[in-house]
């Protein structure tokens, strides 16, 4: 590779210099820094020197914390900085770049000058020191009962404190639970010994069998909703599958068996007004994992979620403590708390925690319970197909709810405009100013609650960071929009409206780009014909195009011959430039290839003179779609039976090129789950496709699906004989 490692240098020391001189540590938000960022791009996501690419210092690198691509190619990477070896708390530097590799935006912070307040990463204090600091500042000394310690974690590191000083370290976390549960977060000084930070980061909030409380009426699984997906081996059930684990604590606060019955039907038990919360629990944790599988094609947590249900004794709470949802039973105020709305709250403070980790307190506090909030009003509208906007409605033995989520203040508590944001706010009461952007946008013209929970979970997943702020995460919902082919204006206006100032990090996000111009003069190639003689200045260049029709194949372009030195750049759609392209090979000379994989529109064509050049040749070609040899496929399979648990497999070959492939299952008896999968068979955990319906009608439909061999499963959720498969493929 000629001159890259000049240019990146070029960069490199631009963006230092432009930052200053730096003397204390120096946090710098990623959306402004795209022009170094941009050279990072250019070589590789992944590349290891990305930290020296993107400014930061000789003594800190960049570690890949988590990978995401989506169905478009997309990548987004988050990086967690490390000083010396040690992470650096609070914000991930987080990259994205299209599918053919060019640099999307950036969003997190990096923080630079941590030597002149960390010269050294010897700590005074001992490990165990710093568990004792964090229990005593922490211990119930009120208890009743002795205190419980679990998930026990402490970590050095390097902290920035509020402004913006780094200190050494211990990150000090445990679960605790006495009279009531707690998950303390502190900060200790591994020089010192002082606390310097800390705060709660407790985040609140087929078999047949009863649900449901006084409030919401008694109803069935099994007839009036699903039965309960549960293993069973001999007379006994067991309330776990593959997705979900719910464990009877029966008054105890630990505990991980998953609870059994005896087959079919639990009836256990019956609670302050609630007929069976180990039932709903088990249900609603299984749409809860459908939902976040269906809209966004992935799992809530890591791991299987375990729903603990009758936590200690009239506990009025339910809470997530990094590795398990907890529910009470409720006393005076609340019926036992395992709603729909509680659950997905719960399980989504987990998916936050290991997407974007936002910090329990501030803004990012109040965002964090209102993506909880959000996720509640999703499972509903992905159950019922329509949500109340009331949290915790059904729960809740009053009138009305814990809170409004179209009308925060009218708890008397919550805010519904950033301005109204003090201080040491409850997070839970901060939550009103993204819970009513959520239902603003929810309730716009061809939006609904699954679009809007779409946009900001992705945002979650892709775009916020530890610490960020509200108007940083109105950036990432409206690149997130943008990713997802909604309306941008939509998003920004309802973020206006709760007074979140943000903007999409591509100016033309959200419309549809303006046509490029024609390159200067006539040039257009001819497919498989020679341009010859071509000839530049250095630092000149020429611009050609050639129109590739839809389905053509093997598209190449190439320059060759003559002397001096050209380069080859090519772009789909537009003209390429120095930094923007879709390909350049970058050798010395001038023999130089580029290939195509786009076909129906317009490739643009540069040679540019890296020195004088005379004699060149250029040539761009392809291979018509002549549409011979691809059949439609239309095949069906009657009279399918299939026992519960059990599979029947069928495949189908499109490695001839389709544009669209339909699956389908109809009629007979039961309850039959289709599942599709490219290149290997389908699990319930592994799939392209799974629609999971009550019933025998479901259907998996996509648009032009990859060359390959492609499975199809239909499982037995019930029981089901009957069955008619359908399998159609249009070339």
């Amino acid at each position: 590779m000629k001159h890259q490692s000049k240019f990146a240098l070029g960069i490199l020391t631009s963006a230092v210099l432009c930052s200053g001189a730096v003397f204390s540590a120096d946090k710098q938000f990623l959306n402004n820094q795209t022009q170094a960022l941009a050279v990072l791009a250019k070589s590789s996501i992944s590349n290891p020197n990305t930290a020296k690419m993107i400014g930061l210092s000789d003594e800190s690198e960049l570690h890949i914390r988590k990978t995401y691509q989506d169905a478009s190619g997309q990548t987004t990477i988050r990086y967690r900085q490390m000083y010396k070896g040690l992470p650096v708390l609070g914000d991930d530097v987080i990259i994205t770049k299209k599918a053919n590799g060019i640099f999307k935006h950036a969003h997190g912070a990096m923080v630079n000058g941590i030597t002149a307040d960390v010269p050294s990463v010897k700590a005074s204090v001992k490990p165990s020191k710093a568990m004792q600091v964090a229990k005593r500042k922490f211990g119930n000394v009120s208890a009743k009962k002795g205190i419980q310690y679990e998930n026990e974690k402490q970590q050095l590191a390097i902290w920035l404190d509020e402004a913006n000083k780094a200190h050494l370290v211990y990150e000090v976390s445990f679960v605790q639970h006495a009279d009531t549960p707690s998950r303390p977060h502190v900060i200790v000084d591994a020089i010192s010994g002082d606390i310097l930070d800390a705060y709660d980061n407790l985040q609140t909030a087929d078999a047949i069998g009863p649900g449901g409380n006084i409030k919401t009426g008694r109803y069935e699984y099994g007839t009036e909703f699903g039965p309960l997906d549960v293993s069973q081996s001999g007379s006994t059930c067991t309330m776990e599958n593959s997705n979900v684990r719910t464990i009877n604590l029966n008054g105890r606060t630990s505990g991980s068996t998953a609870f059994s019955f005896t087959c079919p039907e639990n009836l256990v038990k019956e609670i302050n007004g609630a007929y069976s919360p180990l039932n709903d629990a088990h249900f609603f944790g299984n749409v809860v994992f459908n939902m976040y599988s269906d809209w966004l094609n992935t799992a809530p947590l890591t791991f299987q979620l375990k729903m603990r249900v009758h936590y200690s004794s009239n506990y009025e709470n339910a809470f997530w403590d990094g590795s398990a949802m907890t529910f009470g039973d409720g006393r005076n105020t609340f019926y036992p708390l395992v709603s729909l709305d509680v659950s997905a709250h719960e399980v989504s403070h987990g998916f936050t925690e290991q997407n974007s980790n936002l910090r329990y307190s501030g803004k990012s506090g109040g965002l964090n319970e209102a993506f909880s909030d959000m996720a509640g009003e999703a499972a509903e509208y992905y159950m019922k197909g329509t949500n109340d906007w009331l949290v915790g409605a059904e729960i809740f033995k009053g009138n009305g709810a814990l809170r409004y989520m179209n009308n925060p203040p009218q708890d008397g508590r919550s805010i519904d405009k950033q301005s109204s944001f003090t201080s040491g706010m409850d997070v839970h009461y901060s939550s009103g100013v993204y819970n009513k952007a959520f239902y603003l946008l929810a309730s716009k013209p061809d939006w609904n609650t699954r679009k809007a929970f779409e946009v900001f979970a992705r945002a979650n997943q892709n775009y916020w960071s530890s610490t960020t702020n509200w108007d940083n995460a109105g950036n990432g919902a409206l690149d997130a929009a943008c990713d997802l082919g909604y309306n941008v204006d939509d998003v920004q206006d309802a973020l206006a409206q709760v007074e979140v100032n943000s903007q999409a990090s591509s100016p033309d996000c959200g419309t549809e780009p303006p046509p490029p111009p024609p390159p200067p003069g006539d040039n257009k190639l001819v497919n498989g014909v020679p341009v010859t003689g071509l000839a530049e200045n250095r630092g000149d260049d020429v611009v050609y195009t050639l129109e590739v029709p839809a389905g053509a194949k093997n598209i190449s372009f190439s320059i060759s011959g003559g002397s001096g030195d050209a380069d080859l750049y090519t772009r789909f759609g537009a003209e390429p430039t120095d930094s923007t392209y879709d390909c350049r090979p970058y050798r010395n000379g001038n023999n130089e290839t580029c290939t195509g994989s786009e076909s129906g529109g317009t490739y643009y064509v540069r040679v540019k003179a890296y020195s004088t050049f005379s004699g060149v040749t250029l040539v761009g070609s392809y291979d018509e779609d002549t549409g011979g040899g691809t059949d439609p496929i239309d095949e069906t399979y009657s009279d399918i039976s299939v026992a519960r648990g059990d599979w029947e497999y069928y495949e189908v070959d499109l490695s001839g090129g389709y544009s669209s492939l339909n699956v389908s299952i109809s009629g007979g008896s039961g309850d039959a789950d289709v599942y599709v999968r490219q290149g290997s068979q389908p699990t319930t955990s592994s799939y392209d496709c799974r629609p999971y319906r009550n019933g025998n009608n479901e259907t998996c439909s996509f648009n032009s699906p990859a060359a390959d061999t492609w499975y199809i499963g239909i499982r037995g959720y019930r029981d089901s004989s009957g069955v008619t498969l359908r399998i159609q493929a249009q070339p």
